[in-house]
């Protein structure tokens, strides 16, 4: 099965956590040097942060057959240099959803939401941030075989 992935938007991202969408409404604040909006979305997680750099390279062919979960933290995904695909699983959903997150666009992944690793579309590679409870790599995280699927980064 190849699925292809879907544009975030609120009501597509709720089951999975919340996107940062490029705002549309009037700033929290403005001036002569700056716009600034406030409270695009939230996250809630207990102690330190950490920001990493993930460089994924495209597999065109190669399924993906496993997924990773993190129970006590949200898991914030924010593309540096390309769009990326990033497939999401829900424990009472059997079937993967693929969502496609933009440049200027953030995605944030609730605690216990299965996810694979970002696909680069349109490049032979790509990197992201990951910003999560510190620790995480180390600590927190929960694999597992998922049947097998592709995805379609054009």
């Amino acid at each position: 099965m190849k699925l292809v992935p879907k544009r975030v938007s609120a009501d597509v991202v709720t089951p999975f956590g919340a996107v940062v969408l490029a705002p549309s409404g009037a700033p929290t604040s403005e001036g002569p040097g700056h716009r600034f909006w406030s409270d695009l979305a939230r996250y809630s997680v207990e102690g330190e942060t950490e920001i990493g750099i993930c460089t994924v390279f495209a597999q065109p062919g190669v399924p993906i057959d496993s997924m990773e979960r993190h129970l006590r933290t949200p898991e914030i995904l924010v593309p540096i240099d390309a769009p990326f695909a990033v497939p999401l699983m829900r424990d009472r959903d059997p079937a993967a959803t693929v969502l496609r997150v933009e440049l200027g666009e953030a995605l944030v992944v609730d605690p216990a939401v299965w996810h694979g690793a970002c696909l680069p579309i349109g490049r032979a590679r790509s990197s992201y941030f990951v910003i999560f409870r510190r620790g995480t790599p180390q600590q927190d995280v929960e694999k597992r075989q998922v049947a097998p699927f592709e995805v379609d980064v054009g």
